[in-house]
């Protein structure tokens, strides 16, 4: 004989287990860093992250992984990837931990530090991906990781070109002229596809940029994109000379140099998208030395 209370409650087991982002039977070493979701029913979001050195750290992976499962975002655009065994070990460790289903590529022509993207394969699919500017020495042996992407989610679909960037590094004359250049590349690339009526004109740029948004003219490597208003919008804009708006936060350096650029059809199509910092070093407080010194930049866009 069954009895409605004792159906009623497996039912509700059921639907409580289906709701948790990971298996109540996970690997004992899941860290609860708990922090707050930034993934939401109705939007695609892209976070970009530079994880230092990956992995830095004994217990990176497990704290990437679980920083992944509570933000709980679609697409994840990684930079300084140093070990290809150990980003597997990491989306392994995403599969083991999760209900839902990760996959990641890494691009196979960086010469160090190799950029690549997490991603739900319930939600995203990659159409295609391949390199801009191979062997190309303003981009310092990381050359642009260019990815076609479809994200389908309550029967809507956001299809885009997703470039991941990690451009070259420091403060000196010869450095910066190496990004302004890089820049210029890439804007005029960007631009050549939007001539082309037959292009998809939706691009997201993503990733280290090693540089600031609101440097004087002279200085300022973002001019080709910046001056083009109708053209390219910075999302990360916003954040400039907002107390405590800064990606960077290695060593007393703290800076905003992590950015997210969009194509302006995107933000015609999605007007109401929402950027922000996401500060897990306030609430981790190990995240500068287990994971890396750069903060997540993360972009929702209500797609779906």
């Amino acid at each position: 004989m069954r009895y409605p209370g004792f159906c009623f409650g497996i039912l509700l087991l059921v639907i409580l287990a289906s709701c948790n982002k990971r298996l109540p039977d996970a690997a004992e070493d899941i860290l609860e860093i708990n922090l707050p979701q930034f993934g939401e029913e109705n939007s695609l979001e892209i976070i970009s992250w530079n994880i230092e050195q990956f992995p830095k750290h004994s217990r990176t992976i497990v704290n990437v992984r679980d920083i992944i499962l509570d933000l709980d975002v679609d697409i994840i655009a990684v930079q300084e990837i140093t070990s290809a065994d150990d980003f597997d070990r990491l989306i392994d460790s995403l599969n083991t931990a999760s209900i839902g289903a990760w996959e990641g590529r890494l691009s196979q022509l960086s010469t160090n530090l190799s950029t690549g993207i997490v991603f739900k394969t319930s939600i995203v699919t990659v159409e295609s991906d391949t390199h801009l500017f191979v062997g190309d020495f303003d981009f310092a042996g990381r050359p642009p990781y260019v990815l076609s992407l479809s994200a389908r989610n309550n029967n809507r679909l956001f299809d885009f070109t997703l470039i991941v960037l990690h451009l070259k590094a420091f403060e000196d004359t010869e450095s910066r002229e190496r990004r302004r250049r890089a820049i210029q590349k890439l804007e005029s690339w960007i631009a050549s596809q939007l001539q082309n009526s037959n292009n998809d004109p939706d691009y997201i740029l993503a990733g280290d940029w090693n540089d600031e948004l609101d440097d004087p003219a002279p200085d300022n490597v973002f001019l080709p994109f910046l001056t083009d208003t109708t053209r390219y919008l910075f999302s990360t804009e916003q954040f400039i000379d907002v107390a405590g708006e800064f990606t960077f936060i290695g060593g007393n350096f703290e800076s905003l140099i992590d950015h997210i650029m969009i194509t302006r059809s995107i933000d015609a199509a999605y007007p109401n998208h929402t950027a922000q910092v996401l500060k897990i070093d306030q609430t981790f407080l190990e995240y500068p030395e287990q994971v890396s010194d750069h903060r997540p930049i993360g972009v929702k866009y209500p797609a779906f």
